[in-house]
């Protein structure tokens, strides 16, 4: 059911403030560090990794700036869709005692995600840039920390529906 944000002021939460800083920092500092570098870089940076971590493709060192884009689009994208709860989706009936509650939490899930992505491809960018593999960890840690992530706000959402 829709959940409309029409009828209440949901006001941010510290843990919505301390992401949003967050990832300005460190889409902002990558970002920097990025422009700082660029001259410098070798011609050829590795753009892609297979899923042990090892460089498995190599491009242009202007590729760094897509890369950089893929980081900067889905934080992007995620700050706009939390700016419209009207239109978020949640599996339950939403009640006029639960609406708060519920979108709070969405809120909460969708930012905790945003963090991640963020993170994630700060790390690729890094990496990319230095030239080196990626930890052999990198992949399972990615995949664990998003399904735990998705995990524990799901559970939230459902016993606070």
């Amino acid at each position: 059911m829709k959940m409309d944000g029409r009828d209440f002021n949901l006001k941010r939460t510290s843990l919505t403030w301390i992401i949003d800083c967050l990832c300005g920092v460190l889409l902002i500092g990558m970002t920097v560090w990025v422009v700082c570098c660029y001259p410098s870089l070798p011609d050829r940076i590795p753009i892609h990794y297979d899923i042990d971590g090892v460089i498995d493709g190599y491009g242009a060192k202007s590729m760094i700036w897509l890369l950089l884009g893929s980081m900067w689009f889905p934080a992007c994208l995620l700050s706009v869709i939390e700016r419209f709860p009207r239109y978020w989706n949640v599996p339950f009936k939403v009640t006029k005692e639960n609406h708060v509650r519920l979108m709070a939490l969405t809120w909460h899930f969708l930012g905790t995600i945003k963090l991640l992505v963020v993170c994630l491809f700060a790390y690729l960018v890094a990496k990319s840039m230095q030239g080196g593999n990626l930890s052999a960890y990198f992949t399972p840690i990615v995949m664990t920390a998003c399904i735990v992530n998705s995990l524990y706000w799901l559970v939230l959402l459902f016993r606070n529906r």
